[in-house]
């Protein structure tokens, strides 16, 4: 992420090793000499000890989002001649994407930043950045290098450290360090710190990935892959909040599967959850990044979209209900299934900010539009009144 210009720093650290082989020559090398290379050893122990400050702060990184600032924001700011720094990882499913988005959805209003730190990048960029064994590459920074790794950055990068992190005995990404200084990152530097940084890096990449899935899954509804009621609930009550303070309208609806029950009863659970999941991809499938579905249970999706008018919502529903109707549902081979649903609407507008209880309005609203709904024939939309 952009950082601004700081003062020149020492030179990338030499092997430790090396400097204290050539103070043991230091009758030979002469005064000046030994007096460089002492200097060298002192640059080395202020650069590991910000590596050892990197690390405490990896491995004590509580979420993806967490473990990528440090990276991306703190080490810049520990290494002086550091400019820019990137995670670049294979992410085919895009789930680690998914989760620096989800995190950073509630306090980013504009770029993100950290997001930005964060690359998804090929196998084949892998191969091409990486020979066998991966060893980390360092020298000029190429229009393709900085296109390809350092895409967010507004500046030409002089130089860079490209760090393999391996994880399992795979390539799963690489550590990237730019700075401006064309002479900063050399071919010749010694890469004993770098390495040690990527293998701990990779290693907190892992744990942090691992409880991440464990704290997902607590709020994800297994067989659809979309939000849970759980989640759902907390959510809503942070919009209702929201609302309070920036009396923006907000909407919400309950959606049913009509007849859902002769699905299940004809054809079997197996293809009545297969319904149930395209339903899911069927109402998240134009939703904005701020919007959330949730399974509540059953055949009852639920939906919160925030900065949304009535007569918005009542559009949208239309909109999905239709689109529902009109999707050929085809599962473990039943071919031409008729799948309908039926939406409640209700909306937080311009009731008195005193209102009690607006969350529990919202969904007794709704819930009582939902069964007006099915009451009036079914696959269709019923919006709540305002008051």
């Amino acid at each position: 992420m952009p950082v601004s210009r700081k003062p020149p720093s020492p030179p990338a650290p030499q092997s430790d090793s090396r400097v204290r082989g050539a103070l043991l020559a230091g009758s030979v090398a002469g005064p000046r000499e030994v007096a460089r290379l002492k200097r060298q050893l002192r640059d080395n122990e202020r650069i590991w000890a910000g590596f050892r400050r990197l690390e405490i702060r990896l491995i004590g990184a509580q979420s993806l989002r967490e473990f990528v600032t440090v990276l991306g924001a703190d080490m810049p700011r520990t290494f002086a001649s550091v400019d820019y720094v990137t995670l670049a990882c294979f992410d085919p499913e895009y789930e680690l994407t998914r989760l620096l988005e989800t995190e950073g959805r509630e306090d980013n209003d504009g770029k993100d930043e950290v997001g930005d730190a964060f690359i998804n990048i090929t196998p084949q960029s892998l191969q091409f950045l990486f020979s066998t064994p991966a060893r980390p590459q360092l020298g000029p920074c190429t229009p393709e290098l900085q296109s390809l790794l350092f895409p967010a950055c507004p500046y030409a990068l002089g130089s860079v450290a490209l760090a393999p992190l391996v994880l399992r005995g795979q390539v799963i990404g690489t550590l990237n360090q730019g700075s401006i200084d064309a002479g900063h990152f050399t071919p010749d530097t010694a890469t004993d710190l770098l390495e040690h940084l990527a293998a701990v890096t990779a290693m907190c990449l892992d744990n942090v990935v691992s409880h991440e899935r464990l704290r997902w899954y607590g709020l994800t509804d297994p067989l659809t892959g979309i939000a849970n009621r759980r989640f759902f609930e907390r959510r809503l009550g942070e919009e209702v909040e929201r609302w309070l303070r920036r009396r923006e309208p907000l909407a919400y609806m309950l959606v049913d599967i009509d007849h859902f029950k002769r699905v299940n009863d004809s054809y079997g659970h197996q293809v009545g959850d297969q319904v149930l999941q395209q339903v899911a991809e069927l109402l998240g499938r134009d939703l904005r990044g701020v919007d959330l579905l949730a399974r509540f249970g059953g055949e009852e999706f639920m939906l919160l979209l925030p900065n949304t008018t009535r007569a918005q919502a009542t559009a949208i529903a239309e909109r999905l209900c239709r689109n529902v109707e009109r999707h050929p549902f085809v599962a473990s081979g039943v071919q031409n299934l008729t799948v309908t649903v039926s939406i409640g609407v209700a909306c937080l507008e311009n009731e008195p900010a005193d209102l009690p209880a607006p969350g529990a309005r919202l969904f007794k609203q709704a819930d009582a539009a939902l069964y007006a709904a099915k009451q009036a024939g079914r696959n269709r939309v019923t919006v709540a009144p305002s008051d």
